[in-house]
């Protein structure tokens, strides 16, 4: 396997080779989140303000009910906006190591955008549901921590709520960490899931887990070693020539990962969709 030396080299010799999709691709991802957040935006204008309709929610609908409601509205917009573009940005990157034609996939999404939206959507849901369930044990013992510390008084203070307050504040510690490496277990299922898009997602998640065993710390060290691209993009300027390549460099790094199991389906599903596409004309 490569060390992250290598991983750097490799990836700023396939830099050089399409930096230019690189910035696109950033500019794209840097407007679909300015769409996100204007639309945010507008609306939440639109509410303190009384414009119609939503003067008849703010004066007939809890303000609860309200605040579930806008949260619900605006996770579902990220989950149709953010969740595939991100799967799409993820696959052109794929496409520049393997030198794919980003031209060729770009019209392959575009005539199979709702598999391809139902594909990202059901991956990121299904992640996101594994990853809460697993933080679930965590967030009651850290509840329960806030309670012992803030809410109890110092005189119900008592031997019983100091040593409840210690065994929840090590469980959560212990569990945080627990967590965290199970993140990182899951990390190769969404490229996983790009490479073979017919793959059963549950399938993906074990494939996922069995791959990076014994392998979280070398996970650790790759972004602790790529910490030094990353954050110059604080400065916000040197961020759409930076950001591609340490995406790029995570690409290579996941197909070392990956090894063997590095098989991407994509290029023989473009190929029948152009010669059943030409087949029509």
């Amino acid at each position: 396997m490569m060390t992250d030396r290598e991983i750097s080299k490799k990836a700023f010799e396939y830099y050089r080779q399409s930096w230019g999709q690189g910035i696109a691709l950033h500019f794209y991802m840097l407007f679909v989140l300015f769409l996100i957040s204007t639309s945010v935006r507008v609306f939440g204008l639109l509410i303190r303000y009384n414009t119609p309709p939503f003067n008849i929610m703010n004066a007939y609908v809890p303000k609860m009910t309200r605040m579930f409601v806008l949260g619900a509205v605006g996770i579902i917009a990220v989950m149709m906006i953010f969740i595939p573009s991100a799967y799409m940005l993820r696959r052109y990157y794929i496409g520049m190591i393997t030198g794919a034609k980003l031209s060729t996939t770009r019209q392959y999404f575009g005539s199979n955008l709702p598999g391809t939206n139902r594909i990202s959507i059901t991956c990121a849901v299904t992640l996101g549901f594994l990853k809460i369930c697993m933080l679930l044990p965590a967030m009651i013992s850290s509840y329960i921590v806030y309670r012992c510390a803030f809410v109890s008084r110092l005189e119900n203070l008592n031997t019983f709520i100091l040593i409840l307050f210690m065994l929840a504040l090590g469980f959560t510690l212990v569990w945080a960490g627990f967590w965290i490496r199970y993140c990182i277990s899951l990390s190769l299922t969404r490229y996983i899931v790009t490479l073979s898009p017919k793959m059963n997602i549950f399938d993906a998640c074990d494939l996922s887990c069995r791959l990076m065993d014994s392998k979280h710390t070398r996970f650790i060290f790759f972004w602790i070693y790529n910490l030094r691209f990353l954050l110059p993009c604080l400065l916000i300027f040197p961020s759409p020539v930076l950001i591609p390549f340490v995406k790029i460099s995570y690409t290579i790094f996941v197909r070392e990962l990956m090894g063997q199991y590095w098989q991407d389906k994509y290029p023989l599903m473009i190929e029948r969709w152009r010669r059943r596409s030409a087949a029509h004309l």
